[in-house]
């Protein structure tokens, strides 16, 4: 595997990456915990800020992030919790970053990258099940309200002043919230959701590894571009991002069987279409998100000014399930009746360059 970073790095900057590294590393279980909490696509940030940094700045501020992550997650969540992470975000990473390196076409690359995270997935579902048994979605929330209890104060603070500063401007009191009072709530909250975490939770893993590979493969190129160091197969922008007629189909037809079986009444039905709905929906708004760019880009938008709304509708989607669900809506209508969509082009390929591209 070719891990040589042909950038000249300064120390400076070497040091400073390394001890970001090791702050991010620290505080990604504590962000995890966050990111199950709300429901929202669990992101494998670990292998997303490693691939990243490997782009950037060599080798060893990831070597120091996987280390520290690692650590801190065996310190926080437990030994299974850690083994778990080496599976779901260390090694796909790893795949990725050997593509990248070897500056392998890009679409062949996204596909490593989803496959990859996929199956870290997996394979640290299975971990979970051998640890903790038929009711780990129960084993884990106890987990996940024993991190909130041992959380120190000054990393729920932050969390308490916002909701401070939101009830201050709305003139319904000051200073109403103590950071106990959010922690017992916190706790209360994953009581009464335990059993909507059983439904959603195998969604948001779902999408959030799907997700990762295509943010890791995305933000790793594209630093390679920036420096110079990517090909044109290698790197391609949104505006070159076509879903396949293949995939199209087949996330409907996931959609529709998920869809049956909870209307039918199955005991995991529920489940099932939580599921397939969170992956195509993932899958829908990636197409979405392209669509904009290409639209944009036929408008004569800047490049940073595109970046910066696609940035802020990734945002909103995130914190906003309605935002979300109408731009998977919106990307789904895209993938079908687009200019390579699946009705209008059934046999289109993710790399057609019909679109105008950066």
């Amino acid at each position: 595997m070719d891990f040589k970073q042909v950038v000249s790095v300064s120390k400076g900057r070497l040091i400073g990456n390394i001890l970001l590294a090791l702050a991010v590393g620290a505080a990604l279980p504590i962000v995890a915990v966050f990111q199950i909490a709300l429901l929202a696509p669990v992101l494998m940030l670990c292998g997303i800020f490693a691939v990243r940094m490997k782009a950037r700045v060599g080798w060893v501020p990831p070597a120091v992030l996987f280390g520290a992550a690692l650590a801190s997650a065996m310190w926080f969540l437990g030994t299974t919790m850690a083994l778990a992470l080496l599976v779901a975000a260390v090694l796909p990473a790893m795949a990725v970053m050997r593509g990248m390196a070897r500056k392998q076409p890009f679409f062949d690359q996204m596909r490593t990258g989803v496959i990859a995270y996929g199956l870290g997935l997996v394979a640290a579902m299975l971990i979970a099940y051998v640890s903790f048994g038929g009711n780990m979605i129960v084993r884990f929330t106890d987990l996940v309200r024993g991190e909130i209890t041992r959380m120190p104060d000054a990393a729920l603070q932050p969390f308490v002043e916002a909701i401070n500063q939101t009830l201050a401007m709305s003139g319904m009191g000051r200073q109403a919230y103590t950071v106990e009072l959010y922690r017992s709530q916190l706790s209360g909250i994953l009581d009464l959701m335990q059993r909507t975490y059983a439904q959603t939770l195998p969604g948001a893993l779902l999408s959030g590894a799907m997700l990762s590979g295509v943010i890791s493969v995305l933000w790793g190129n594209w630093t390679m571009a920036r420096l110079g160091l990517a090909t044109n197969d290698s790197f391609v922008g949104m505006s070159g991002w076509f879903m396949p007629a293949q995939m199209t189909w087949g996330l409907l037809g996931l959609w529709l069987a998920g869809f049956v079986m909870n209307a039918a009444g199955y005991g995991a039905g529920a489940t099932v279409y939580a599921a397939v709905r969170s992956l195509a929906g993932a899958a829908f708004f990636i197409q979405a998100m392209a669509a904009l760019d290409r639209r944009m880009l036929r408008g004569g938008r800047e490049l940073g000014r595109r970046r910066v709304l696609i940035t802020l509708f990734s945002v909103a989607a995130f914190l906003l399930p309605d935002v979300g669900t109408m731009l998977a809506i919106i990307g789904g209508a895209s993938a079908l009746f687009g200019s390579h969509g699946a009705i209008k082009r059934g046999n289109s390929e993710p790399s057609d360059r019909d679109d105008p591209q950066e």
